[in-house]
This record gives C-alpha cells, sequence and structure tokens, in this order.
C-alpha cells in the first residue's frame, strides 16, 4: 500500500544459507515530478546481508539529468538512482557505476556527497595503511573540495544517466535529455537485462 511500510519474507539466505532469515521491506510513495517509486531493501536477520534498489513503478525513456550546483540550496536537489543509473560527479572525477554491490536510493545532492565522503575516508585509510602517499593526499584534496561545495564556495555538476530511465534528478535547475544509441551502449547496466520492447509488449 502507497505511504506504508509492507514486510515481506522471502525464505533462506543465498550469503550464510540462514533458514528463513532474508526479508524485504517495501515502501511506495510518490516524488514530486517523477512519478510512483518503490524502494525496496532485502536484509538477512543471521548474517546482516543487505541490498537495497529502487523501482519506478511508471514506464520512462532512458535519459540524461544533470545539475550545477552553485549554491547551497542547490544542495536539496533530490536524486533517485536505481541500481541502473550512473552518477558523474565531474569536477571531482567520481564516477559511481551499477554493479553486482550496487544499491539503489533516494537523497539529495547534499546525502550523495555525503555517501562519497564516507567512501573517501575508508579508502584514504585503506591507501594509508599501505603507504600510498599520494593517493592520500589526492583524497584529501577531494575531500575538501566536497566541504567547499556543501558550503557553495566551489561549483559542481551532476549526473545521472540511466538506460532504463529508472534514475532522475528532480529540481528546479535540473536539465534532461534523451540518451543516444551511443551513449546507451557505453553504459553498463550492472544485474539488469534489457527486455525487447516487441518481447515486452508480448508478455
Amino acid at each position: 500500500m502507497e505511504d506504508e511500510i509492507q514486510e515481506i519474507r522471502l525464505g533462506d539466505c543465498p550469503i550464510c544459507g540462514g533458514k528463513g532469515t532474508l526479508k524485504a521491506f517495501q515502501h511506495v510513495h510518490e516524488i514530486p515530478y517523477f512519478g510512483k517509486v518503490m524502494e525496496s531493501t532485502i536484509i538477512c536477520e543471521k548474517c546482516g546481508y543487505r541490498n537495497a534498489d529502487v523501482i519506478p513503478l511508471e514506464d520512462r525513456p532512458p535519459k540524461l539529468y544533470s545539475v550545477r550546483v552553485e549554491e547551497e540550496r542547490d544542495l536539496f536537489t533530490r536524486v533517485v538512482r536505481s541500481k541502473s543509473g550512473t552518477i558523474e560527479l565531474e569536477e571531482i572525477g567520481v564516477k559511481i557505476e551499477p554493479g553486482p554491490a550496487a544499491e539503489g536510493f533516494v537523497t539529495n545532492v547534499e546525502g550523495l556527497l555525503e555517501r562519497v565522503r564516507e567512501t573517501l575516508i575508508m579508502t584514504s585509510h585503506f591507501k594509508e595503511e599501505e603507504g600510498e602517499e599520494k593517493a592520500v593526499e589526492k583524497i584529501e584534496e577531494l575531500l575538501r573540495y566536497i566541504e567547499e561545495v556543501k558550503k557553495g564556495r566551489k561549483p559542481l555538476t551532476v549526473r545521472i544517466m540511466d538506460p532504463l530511465g529508472n534514475s532522475a534528478l528532480v529540481g528546479e535547475k535540473v536539465r534532461s535529455r534523451l540518451l543516444t544509441e551511443e551513449e546507451i551502449k557505453k553504459l553498463s547496466l550492472g544485474p539488469y537485462v534489457i527486455v525487447d520492447s516487441e518481447e515486452r509488449d508480448q508478455r
């Protein structure tokens, strides 16, 4: 039901083999100017395995969305990222692509930057232990840039591309266009499989 969290028992965990320990939480809600989506999170009560995705409930074309973050209020631009979405943060050279461990989420640009910041800090600790000083310095430089973006002192171009149309940026300054066939071919789909439109219509 819309705006209610539904819990579903899925059975045994494919990771640890726990009997009846796998469950899913599903939440259907509407995102203004995007439509209805279902946020789904699968969790194992035994080993802690977790996987999340965002599934739009309305058909959408393959699109590229972009926004230029230049002031603090731009940080509130909504980010809807499904497992099939690729995110690029141009000025800091960060690219988040679909993959086996990819998760879908709904947040805003500020929340996205916090996710990136946490990942960079973890990577920095790892590089520091390995004695890679130059890599640590580069990460510290990126972390400083992110802090400047959050204060509205540095610009950041955020893009999200999804060949399945399942991801988007939502906000006043957001620009969007259809992806070209060449762009679609270059994008990773992660765990998704494209179904031909004629084949889909026959189902």
